[in-house]
């Protein structure tokens, strides 16, 4: 009997221990339930406080907006029936207006006929005069041009005839020299070439210079074994070159010392056609050349050339 009443007991035990446990885990399931439904019962609390702060402030701008509002809308009552009676002043005026246009319409229309007939007029006479204008422009530049050249070639031209007088001179000088020569050179002729045989006048070019003549009649004591010189000189009598040979010529009375360029031994008899060649290092100026022949007598012909 005692071992069947302690069983009993442990088994009441037993069961009031395993009620305890679920009533623990169930009040504690609610505690936690409460607790998380508190949390957000506090979080909307929270964001329902916002909102109405936000609605606060807005009701207070929306009160200070119709205060506005209000007095303005009271101002624009009062101006309203001065709008009205402007308005239809205006519409007065307009009609007006439109009326005097109807009645003028045909003399604006001509008065424009005009206007476009002159603009049409005027637009020709400027481009005709524009044209003209062009043209003077163009013949002024022309005449500029030729007056310039004309003037420059009086320049050259008073620059040769000064170079021409004085090339005159010199050989004017020579051939009094020659009044007393026993015999003379006769027939010159200057050849001027360029580098391919060409002949050129122009000085920038030459670059030879090919000089014959011929002696005729010379007297027997002049005949025989002697030296021939070629001076070739400007309008100054200065030597085109450098580095001529510098020779005594002519009697022991009338001795003249020159600067040949070219110098050849020639046996001359009584006639005969001789030539000198010159070839050039560096250019030549443009001007008056003179071209002189002389033997150990002294000079015995001379002759003059142009370059451009």
């Amino acid at each position: 009997m005692e071992e069947k009443k302690s069983n009993r007991l442990g088994i009441v035990l037993g069961i009031l221990l395993g009620l305890a446990a679920i009533a623990a885990i169930y009040f504690g399931i609610q505690h936690k339930k409460e607790v998380k439904e508190a949390a957000m019962k506090q979080a909307e609390i929270d964001s329902l406080v916002t909102v109405r702060a936000n609605l606060e402030t807005e009701l207070n701008a929306l009160n200070l907006q119709y205060s506005a509002i209000a007095m303005e809308n009271d101002s624009l009552k009062g101006s309203l029936e001065s709008a009205r009676e402007a308005i239809a002043k205006k519409d007065e005026q307009l009609r007006w207006a439109q009326r005097k246009a109807a009645n003028d319409a045909k003399s604006i229309k001509a008065e424009i006929e005009n206007l476009e007939n002159s603009k049409t007029e005027l637009m020709a006479t400027v481009d005709r005069l524009t044209k003209e204008n062009d043209a003077l422009k163009l013949s002024n530049i022309e005449l500029k041009e030729q007056l310039d050249a004309s003037e420059q070639q009086n320049t050259n031209l008073k620059g040769q005839v000064g170079d021409l007088e004085m090339a005159n001179k010199l050989l004017e000088k020579r051939t009094s020299e020659l009044a007393n020569s026993a015999y003379k050179a006769s027939a010159m002729q200057v050849d001027i070439t360029k580098r391919n045989d060409k002949t050129t006048i122009k000085a920038g070019r030459v670059r030879k210079f090919k000089i014959g003549f011929d002696l005729v009649d010379v007297p027997e004591e002049f005949q025989g074994e002697q030296n021939l010189y070629l001076t070739i000189t400007d309008a100054n009598g200065v030597p085109i070159s450098e580095g001529g040979q510098k020779v005594r010529v002519g009697s022991e009375n009338q001795a003249l010392v020159i600067e040949a360029l070219e110098s050849k031994k020639v046996n001359i008899s009584q006639t005969q056609r001789l030539e000198f060649t010159h070839e050039l290092s560096d250019k030549v100026k443009k001007g008056f050349l003179i071209f002189s022949i002389y033997a150990e007598k002294g000079l015995v012909g001379s002759t003059m050339f142009q370059l451009i």
